[in-house]
């Protein structure tokens, strides 16, 4: 069985993404995902999964940790998901590696107390941090730009095979799919905005597809996984069209050509539920992402 450490800043949505990468037969505790199977990548792709291991043993006896920890060498890494625990946990940590040599230089050992059980298990893989930073220094940048950790929990989202960004802005979506491993294809109103998401995109060695176009007249007659942020917030009248004649074009052409499903952001003071059903799409969750005390973004995740 495999266990995965979780966001504790965005749960939720880190639950959605675990799910999305490995399949729905997840089983959770507070902070843990737990799963069946061999997947490859699941910690090393995501934007909120943290690590990735083997469970060894789940117990609430530390007595039953200990015995399956005795006489081995470990560099161990406790983690109480309930801050208020770390009194109880601290006796039960103690308790779990008598006998236990501790060393950086062997195997990596997770050791986590969540739900009154402990939990010890081999970690195999880490969250790829270094790509989500490195892209976060595009050359082109500006107030309100996606920030790749959004960017690659969206694409993660939509379980593509091939992406369309309709909204591509300076291409922040488009370089985590590219990165990702995934087909994509860039498409903006805004010439100039086109331009600098193709700085952008090569910057890190990245090539796509961009075309100049509208979102309410997608050129497109294939199939693609659509995952985007449209203009909202502050762009609410976006080049001279109202916000809510906007979206209602967008949906309405995603419905013609989605395969999978459609992620997008948008401001999470207005609901668009209603507008996506009378596109023939169907909202599937929503999630609501904090981002600074002037926007939460609202991330729906919508399929046919």
């Amino acid at each position: 069985m495999k266990y995965a450490k979780l966001s504790n800043d965005e749960v939720f949505a880190s639950m959605a993404e675990l799910r999305a990468l490995v399949g729905d037969e997840v089983h959770f505790l507070t902070g843990v995902g737990l799963y069946e199977g061999d997947t490859k990548g699941v910690a090393r792709r995501s934007s909120t999964i943290k690590v990735v291991g083997e469970v060894l043993v789940i117990s609430h006896d530390p007595r039953e940790i200990n015995e399956r920890l005795r006489g081995n060498c470990f560099s161990v890494y406790p983690d109480v998901i309930l801050g208020r625990e770390k009194e109880r946990f601290r006796v039960l940590y103690l308790e779990s590696i008598q006998g236990v040599k501790t060393s950086r230089s062997c195997q990596k050992l997770d050791l986590v107390f969540t739900d009154g059980v402990l939990l010890a298990g081999i970690r195999e893989e880490e969250r790829d941090s270094k790509s989500l930073i490195e892209h976060s220094r595009k050359p082109f940048s500006q107030s309100g730009t996606m920030d790749p950790y959004t960017s690659r929990l969206m694409v993660n989202l939509a379980r593509p095979r091939r992406v369309l960004d309709p909204f591509t802005g300076l291409g922040s979506i488009l370089i985590e799919a590219e990165w990702l491993g995934y087909r994509a294809v860039g498409l903006d109103v805004d010439l100039k905005m086109l331009s600098k998401a193709k700085v952008n995109l090569e910057y890190f060695g990245y090539s796509c597809d961009l075309i100049q176009g509208s979102a309410t007249a997608l050129p497109y007659s294939g199939r693609f996984s659509v995952v985007t942020d449209p203009p909202y917030g502050r762009s609410s009248n976006a080049k001279g069209m109202k916000l809510v004649e906007l979206y209602q074009g967008f949906l309405s052409e995603v419905a013609e050509l989605l395969e999978g499903r459609l992620v997008f952001a948008t401001d999470s003071n207005v609901d668009w539920r209603d507008v996506i059903r009378s596109a023939g799409l169907r909202p599937m969750y929503t999630h609501f992402l904090y981002q600074h005390k002037s926007l939460s973004r609202a991330i729906y995740v919508v399929e046919k």
